[in-house]
């Protein structure tokens, strides 16, 4: 990266990766999640307590939602520079640390580290070729990818709001069309319950579910979308014990970056078993997270002179160092045992 254009930055208060400021900035912020985390330690309250309910309501906000999907619509070549060069995955990738183990396997490069957090997910959710695969919020299609490089007989409905991310899987991927179906909306708006009722054999969402308010409405239209025998398997960010301003971004900084999202406790996604049977949850250690948030943020930085000013202002960098070091400080604390990942499996009868 160009010194001038850091020395310009500097001068903004703007501290690149790795920087005596930015180190020091991470360390500020961290400390403040940690007094969080201890702070309600063991706090098994359910949202109710707090004036948040996830069996009421609408699906997800749609106000907020509109909001949040403007994060996924930046230009394309913002996403290029930091994701994944294979899968554009804008999730969390797997280092291996575990609920029980904190040792991240540190020579993954973050494109092994994504293959292998798409083979945990298709091992837990049973995933089989010859399936029907319903794509809950299919980001940049990443996981399609994978599945039609793995599953020569598969097939697979995605669905994602997004402009940017559905105009990259129709022109860059160019998946198969009598394999691949792409419906641009919410879920959970007008239509698509009514048309593929009993047509899947596995709904899938990875970094979906932190957009959505009630679970309760949304079990109900998955039970009628998955075939008898058919599970769901949902991937999200979740707190290990209840931190009640974390239920509603609109109470944190995340708000700026994610309007109407919700950090839900481990726990709370297990009381929701009405319309489908939960079987079986895993949490998955943040460091996992932290780790993928700061390749990121450091692939961002070494093409940052790739970005100013064609793609993005000064004030843009400055946004998105901030939601790094946001991120990566929410998950690094207590050794990513506070803040992690829930992986949640559910079955219809």
């Amino acid at each position: 990266m160009a010194n001038e254009l850091i020395d310009l930055l500097a001068s903004h208060n703007i501290h690149c990766y790795g920087s005596a400021g930015l180190l020091k900035l991470e360390k500020h912020m961290a400390r403040f999640f940690e007094r969080e985390y201890e702070r309600w330690r063991g706090n098994k309250c359910t949202p109710e307590n707090y004036g948040v309910n996830s069996f009421k309501g609408e699906i997800v906000d749609k106000e907020a939602s509109s909001k949040s999907i403007d994060h996924y619509n930046k230009d394309l070549k913002i996403y290029r520079v930091f994701l994944d060069n294979e899968y554009m995955a804008y999730s969390m990738a797997y280092y291996g640390c575990t609920e029980y183990s904190e040792e991240l396997i540190s020579n993954l490069t973050l494109e092994q580290a994504q293959r292998d957090k798409y083979k945990l997910i298709i091992e837990r959710a049973d995933i089989q070729d010859g399936q029907n695969i319903l794509d809950l919020g299919c980001g940049f299609g990443g996981f399609i990818k994978y599945l039609f490089q793995n599953y020569p007989n598969i097939t697979v409905t995605g669905i994602n709001p997004s402009t940017i991310q559905s105009e990259y899987i129709h022109k860059v991927l160019q998946f198969d069309n009598s394999r691949f179906n792409l419906i641009q909306q919410r879920f959970g708006e007008a239509g698509l319950v009514d048309a593929q009722k009993n047509a899947y054999d596995r709904i899938i969402s990875i970094g979906t579910l932190e957009h959505f308010s009630n679970f309760d409405l949304l079990f109900k239209y998955q039970e009628q979308l998955l075939k008898p025998g058919g599970k769901c398997f949902h991937h999200l960010i979740v707190s290990a014990d209840t931190i009640p301003h974390f239920l509603n971004a609109e109470n944190t900084l995340m708000a700026e970056y994610f309007p109407g999202g919700h950090i839900w406790p481990y726990s709370e996604l297990k009381r929701h078993n009405i319309h489908l049977q939960f079987v079986e949850s895993w949490f998955i250690n943040g460091m996992n997270y932290w780790k993928t948030l700061d390749e990121w943020h450091k692939r961002f930085w070494k093409a940052i002179d790739q970005l100013y000013p064609e793609y993005l202002s000064i004030s843009d960098i400055e946004a998105w160092n901030k939601y790094f070091v946001l991120s990566k400080t929410m998950f690094s604390p207590d050794r990513g045992r506070s803040y992690g990942v829930g992986q949640y499996l559910y079955e219809k009868n």
